[in-house]
């Protein structure tokens, strides 16, 4: 059985960095994503439990994890409040909110992986590969002269 995790909290504030701190750790323990990934998912984690907290009409939220595979992650976040799907909006330089689901977007987008929210809109969810499917190759180093032929 692959490792999986739940979470039932009060829908606070406060919520978010617990629900932040028991992704991490079974991310870290559990499912050996590598560390330069594992901040940009606990940022998606964070977005959306704060849109849970904040546009939720229920005292609580449930937080899941499982691997579906041995190389992918499933999170959810459910809110138990049906509404219109949220969609990510682009929001002026000078709202101070409003960009949560633009930067999940992007974020889940750049760890080749997938997003959305059920029909009624009380569950988000993200699937992610563990690691990239197709790694960027290797910068080259300063010192390090290109290897196509144009370097002739």
């Amino acid at each position: 059985m692959l490792p999986a995790f739940g979470l039932a909290i009060r829908s606070e504030p406060w919520s978010v960095e617990v629900a932040r701190h028991v992704t991490r750790t079974w991310i870290r323990c559990h499912c050996r994503m590598p560390e330069d990934r594992v901040d940009a998912v606990l940022v998606v984690v964070s977005e959306l439990c704060t849109n849970a907290v904040q546009h939720g009409r229920c005292g609580s939220m449930g937080v899941r994890g499982w691997m579906p595979a041995r190389d992918e992650l499933r999170l959810e976040v459910h809110d138990g409040s049906p509404s219109a799907v949220p969609e990510p909006q682009y929001v002026g330089t000078e709202s101070e909110s409003g960009r949560g689901l633009l930067l999940v977007d992007l974020l889940i987008t750049e760890l080749g992986g997938t997003w959305g929210f059920n029909k009624d809109g009380t569950l988000a969810w993200c699937d992610l590969p563990l690691v990239p499917k197709d790694p960027m190759p290797a910068p080259l180093h300063a010192n390090q002269a290109p290897t196509s032929e144009f370097s002739r």
